[in-house]
């Protein structure tokens, strides 16, 4: 085993087990909501192909520490340098770019529920699917496979298709001890043609006693906290970190979130505004109301919001339930344009206008 906190899908570990014993399908796609655990099993997916009949450890301690050279990373890049058709997807990347991603992916490799966030890196680059092509082209000298883990692979497609439909060629005519494994929260954005090539495997939502379990086990944090937490994060193990270690802050600002779109007033929203130029903080604050408004959709039988109980309730009172939906719409719509890195100071106010009116609408 790699890791020693990952929440063990027993029947997907059973599934890898039979797979890892006889041939293997050339690809997979690993999929289902956030903060569920699928690049740690991917990884420890890896580990059981790679490490057969090794009883000394050291092929899973190399994973572990990033230095296997048949676990090949592929993810969003950022496009800081031009590149041609021909150079390796790298060279678009400062040198500090590259330690940063270094660094994030061991963090990764230390916690399966660790979020790679990395500015501006928007896309899986062409040249990332070109240097897979030329890996495949070269001779496999140790005789093992060559694994391909793509994270975020949604963004094979975003903004064209291109890197996807590279991708597909490759998958389409498979190497021998060729392995990918593609990663995605958001397979609907995927091409049909792509993951039809691919063995599925989906991860369902973590439950409450799992996730409680888990910080319980972890951290220090009062234990209240730890149970309103394990309901409010919607089975996303990652977000509910996110909240554990900022949870004072977090639910005083969302607060002032709630108070500000039921009582219009642009000049504290100004001041407001400046926590929502912290983009992580701004993302968190809206996937936090996004749960919050299906409470107020919700009959009661399911709250995650314990906490904002009423909030909920005058929310559910004062809006149409078509409204409150449509102000869904708007928070999945901001949240994808601060991806874009679209200019933060408009993004902010033109959200706080849209969710204004559309609650209100007669």
């Amino acid at each position: 085993m790699i890791y020693n906190n990952l929440i063990e899908n027993t029947e997907l570990m059973n599934l890898f087990k039979n797979y890892s014993n006889k041939n293997l399908p050339h690809s997979f796609i690993f999929y289902g909501n956030k903060g569920t655990g699928k690049f740690g099993h991917a990884i420890e997916f890896s580990n059981l192909i790679l490490s057969k009949n090794d009883t000394t450890n050291k092929i899973s301690n190399k994973i572990k520490n990033n230095l296997h050279e048949n676990i090949n990373y592929i993810l969003p890049l950022p496009k800081n340098r031009a590149i041609s058709k021909n150079d390796s997807a790298l060279k678009a990347l400062t040198k500090t770019d590259l330690e940063e991603i270094y660094t994030k992916i061991q963090s990764k490799l230390n916690n399966p529920y660790y979020d790679i966030e990395i500015e501006k890196a928007n896309t899986i680059l062409i040249n990332s699917i070109r240097d897979i092509k030329k890996k495949i082209n070269l001779s496999n000298y140790n005789n093992q496979y060559n694994i391909y883990i793509i994270l975020n692979a949604e963004k094979l497609c975003y903004p064209r298709s291109e890197s996807a439909n590279s991708l597909l060629k490759i998958l389409e005519e498979p190497n021998e001890k060729n392995l990918f494994i593609l990663v995605t929260s958001n397979i609907s954005k995927m091409l049909d043609t792509l993951t039809s090539r691919c063995v599925k495997v989906y991860f369902p939502k973590l439950d409450n006693k799992q996730i409680y379990n888990f910080l319980k086990s972890e951290y220090n944090n009062d234990d209240d906290d730890i149970n309103s937490i394990s309901h409010l994060c919607n089975g996303d193990l990652t977000f509910a970190i996110e909240l554990l270690n900022d949870f004072k802050q977090i639910k005083e600002n969302f607060k002032l979130l709630i108070d500000l779109v039921i009582n219009y007033n642009p000049i504290d929203w100004e001041n407001f505004s400046s926590i929502l130029k912290d983009k992580k903080r701004f993302k968190t604050l809206l996937k936090l109301f996004s749960i919050f408004l299906m409470d107020c959709m919700d009959d009661n039988n399911n709250i995650k919001c314990k906490i904002f109980m009423e909030e909920i309730r005058v929310f559910s009172d004062t809006y149409k339930l078509n409204n409150i939906y449509k102000t869904i719409d708007i928070i999945n719509d901001t949240e994808q344009n601060i991806d874009k890195n679209l200019f933060m100071p408009l993004l902010i106010t033109t959200f706080y206008i849209e969710i204004f009116q559309t609650l209100n609408k007669n």
